[in-house]
């Protein structure tokens, strides 16, 4: 197939995939009948569906986001926003708020269940072959699992459904389907994605149709990764081995890498200026907080294109927008004092976290502040999540929605390490990294490792077996693939916690969560790391506290009723309600 053809196969399994259940929504027949069945005739048909399912999965991004942050603490509704959302941020949202609404999630769900049938009737027929065969199943499959999970932790309990159905409206009577709660969606999701054929870190390997390069945009890290979602239930069920098992794979997969930098600095959270990694909070001039550089290190995580070594280094899964489609993304008209609507912003909350912090320089805040929001005319305003649009405006809503990066995969694999009891190693990662917390050795003036013989070299790794084993060493005939790292809070220049803190497994994962809060604020994890925590600890005040003490900045009446509210659990999830 040409690329021509290739494109128009794409768009119309898209309008199939985004269209199909719409024009049913009110019992009303469509005018042209698409036999779907007809979609799936060849491999290039099957790259085709799994496009149109990203597709759709990207009209998710505002749900993601308003759920995940808006009920969490780092967010606030503005005055602009609509009743709706304000019901979100304080926990007063109803059956008929549009934003708790779960059929667009169960729209994607039905479209991954159909097109996991149809590759299954496709290497059955040798209309695929076993190879094309087990990377989409594994892709699709892996991406319903990583929804699925999202709706456990919104709705509390939820039915599983994994056939595939006419369409959305064809659930409409739940009773027939039982529902699970968390823990048993999770145990499922576990069964199912553990069976799934293929499971490498990255779903399509180089050369395959679906690696391609479009706009200044690569689709090289569009698709998710399996040892992440895998991870991450593991984590959520508190077996942290088998999660530590996961992360590791995706934190080791460049160590092979031929082009060395990648080998030692992609995934692996370092302080480097050079091009291959530098994703570092720096100035301009040392201890000068005038000179703070924009254009180059932490915020240009978010700034630059998906075929830029420092974003590929830092994001193991992100899905571009095109600027020349609509909606486009949604952050612009939530965010944007001048090209949207600006209905939600930073709350007082994460902002005086910031300020609380202290740099290594002396300067007396976190500066990933200053890179994630700025001071408009109508109040704060996050830009952290627009600045990936090059040149937005009213009619360019491009960027990209930034799913799974680098720092996170660190943060879980730190609370695994901590609960695992390796507190050292989750301090090292969360602080200076792995060689300055474990090298025992003489130091430089600087405070630096000095050289070493290769008889030292064992003092720079970390003293566990796997999956804990982390190789820092340096010295001039040796390189670790962990020599680099520097910690979450090293590389943006913040000072370490308390060494206490390597010996404290509850005071260390409540860091671990307040650094999530500093480093990935807005990105649409927040509520999820709240209610994993809260149940793990059977401790319903760590995450009632949080929003508590947002709504109370926020000047909200409902704050304490919302607190009360949410130290009974089961008061932590939405209405669910099938229109």
């Amino acid at each position: 197939m040409d690329f021509n053809k290739k494109v128009i196969a794409i768009v119309g399994i898209a309008l199939v995939a985004t269209g199909s259940w719409s024009c049913k929504k009110n019992n009303e027949a469509p005018q042209d009948k698409v036999d779907i069945s007809n979609a799936y005739r060849n491999s290039s048909d099957a790259d085709a569906a799994v496009i149109g399912i990203y597709g759709q999965f990207l009209n998710l991004h505002k749900t993601f986001i308003l759920q995940n942050e808006l009920r969490a603490d780092l967010m606030s509704a503005t005055a602009n926003a609509d009743p709706y959302m304000r019901q979100l941020s304080n926990h007063t949202a109803t059956k008929d708020n549009p934003y708790v609404d779960p059929r667009p999630y169960y729209e994607v769900i039905l479209n991954c269940n159909d097109a996991l049938k149809n590759f299954k009737l496709m290497v059955d027929d040798h209309r695929m072959s076993v190879d094309d065969y087990n990377k989409h199943y594994s892709d699709i499959g892996a991406l319903r699992s990583y929804i699925y999970l999202q709706v456990a932790v919104q709705y509390g309990s939820i039915p599983y459904i994994t056939e595939p159905l006419e369409n959305v409206d064809g659930i409409k009577n739940l009773s027939q389907y039982p529902r699970y709660n968390v823990n048993e969606i999770v145990d499922k999701l576990i069964d199912f994605v553990e069976k799934l054929p293929y499971k490498e870190v990255y779903a399509y390997p180089t050369g395959h149709p679906l690696m391609v390069t479009i706009d200044g945009n690569t689709t090289e890290r569009m698709f998710i990764s399996k040892p992440s979602i895998l991870g991450d239930l593991y984590l959520w069920k508190n077996n942290y081995t088998k999660a530590a098992e996961n992360y590791i794979k995706i934190f080791d997969f460049e160590n092979t890498n031929p082009e060395f930098n990648k080998s030692f600095s992609w995934y692996k959270v370092v302080y480097t200026a050079d091009q291959w990694a530098d994703a570092t909070v720096r100035y301009g001039r040392y201890q000068d907080e005038s000179t703070l550089l924009y254009d180059v290190g932490w915020r240009t995580i978010f700034t630059l294109p998906t075929t830029n070594r420092v974003w590929l280094g830092e994001f193991l899964w992100g899905i571009p927008y095109s600027s020349d489609y609509k909606p486009g993304n949604p952050m612009v008209d939530l965010c944007s004092q001048q090209f949207g609507k600006y209905l939600v912003k930073p709350s007082q909350t994460i902002i005086d976290s910031w300020n609380a912090q202290r740099q290594n320089s002396g300067i007396p805040y976190d500066a990933r502040g200053k890179l994630s929001y700025t001071t408009g005319t109508a109040g704060p305003e996050i830009t952290k999540l627009t600045d990936n649009i090059a040149l937005p405006s009213a009619f360019n809503k491009g960027g990209k929605w930034g799913l799974y990066r680098a720092t996170l995969l660190h943060l879980r694999y730190a609370e695994a390490a901590n609960r695992d009891g390796k507190g050292k190693l989750g301090w090292a990662l969360l602080n200076t990294g792995v060689l300055n917390t474990f090298y025992s050795g003489t130091r430089n003036s600087a405070g630096s490792p000095a050289p070493v013989s290769f008889d030292d070299i064992a003092t720079m790794r970390t003293p566990y077996n796997a999956p804990y084993f982390m190789d820092a060493s340096s010295n001039t005939d040796f390189r670790g693939p962990w020599y680099r790292n520097t910690g979450i809070r090293g590389r943006a220049g913040i000072t370490p916690i308390d060494v206490s803190y390597q010996t404290d497994m509850l005071g260390l994962e409540g860091k671990l969560i307040d650094e999530a809060a500093l480093e990935m604020a807005f990105e649409g994890n927040r509520w999820p790391d709240l209610v994993r925590v809260a149940t793990r600890e059977d401790n319903p005040a760590f995450l009632a506290d949080r929003v508590y003490q947002k709504l109370l900045k926020d000047g909200d009446p409902n704050a304490a009723a919302a607190r009360a509210k949410l130290m009974t659990p089961a008061n932590w999830y939405l209405p669910f309600d099938w229109k």
